[in-house]
């Protein structure tokens, strides 16, 4: 069966274009890969790879069937979070359940300051967003005090625990005094089926030796490089070959920014 696509964007058009050097361009969206909504019910293999999605980005977050390690995608690099915390770069054949890619090119870039908190941060952001109901992409060079990044333990194919409930005993792994980039995006509240809403972070180390999902964190009063890629909507293709998906989810009711 051919995958099936949805595109949602934020205005009345199909596609967003840019004039650049005298020629039009497309505008990429926000490529997805299932929903969060599936992950909360429980949906946790895919049919698509990690060669796949670089095809479709070269910047962003997801994880790996059966929730075997997490993904971050920065400078065209994707890498795997193992349970057990080691970061690898992934093998282009890793099946994936859900994943946020982009061809990331910045529309805004800025530095600040006297930032402490991820709170503060996610503020300083939002006021600078030209609409607070279109998607970006956003990533963030910075320095944190301490941080601490939860992974994913890897689950039997028989597993269909909602994730919320999983993420009770996730592995964590935390540092101190240490520099990196934030992989991440801004969904606006409307779309918080398909990923987390405000934010959905994903950390790296400089060294690409730490990561994982932002959990908590304290800001260095070093200078923070904030950039953001406005984008036109989303491209969604669904999982075609996993049962779970096509059945009757229970967990569709709340708009959540947690899982």
């Amino acid at each position: 069966m051919k995958r099936r696509t949805i595109i949602i964007t934020s205005i009345i058009s199909t596609a967003s274009f840019l004039v650049a050097n005298g020629q039009v361009q497309e505008e990429k969206s926000i490529f997805h890969y299932s929903v969060m909504d599936a992950m909360r019910n429980g949906v946790y293999t895919g049919d698509i790879s990690a060669k796949s999605l670089a095809h479709k980005g070269n910047f962003g977050l997801g994880t790996y069937n059966n929730l075997d390690g997490e993904m971050i995608a920065l400078d065209g690099i994707f890498y795997r979070v193992a349970p057990d915390g080691r970061v690898t770069k992934v093998e282009t054949d890793r099946l994936v359940p859900f994943a946020s890619i982009v061809f990331f090119k910045a529309d805004m870039e800025y530095e600040i300051s006297s930032i402490k908190t991820i709170e503060m941060l996610q503020k300083e952001i939002i006021s600078k967003l030209p609409s607070a109901n279109k998607p970006y992409a956003l990533r963030i060079e910075c320095t944190f005090e301490s941080i601490a990044v939860g992974g994913a333990n890897k689950l039997q194919d028989d597993n269909i625990t909602g994730l919320a409930e999983l993420m009770k005993t996730r592995p964590l792994y935390k540092r101190k005094q240490i520099s990196g980039t934030l992989i991440g995006f801004y969904n606006p509240p409307s779309f918080a089926s398909i990923d987390l809403s405000p934010f959905h972070f994903h950390f790296l180390s400089d060294d690409k030796t730490f990561g994982g999902h932002l959990v908590s964190g304290e800001l260095s009063s070093v200078k923070i490089k904030i950039s953001i890629d406005e984008k036109p909507g989303y491209e969604i293709i669904l999982p075609q070959e996993n049962k779970m998906f096509n059945k009757h989810w229970p967990q569709q009711n709340d708009i959540k920014s947690s899982y």
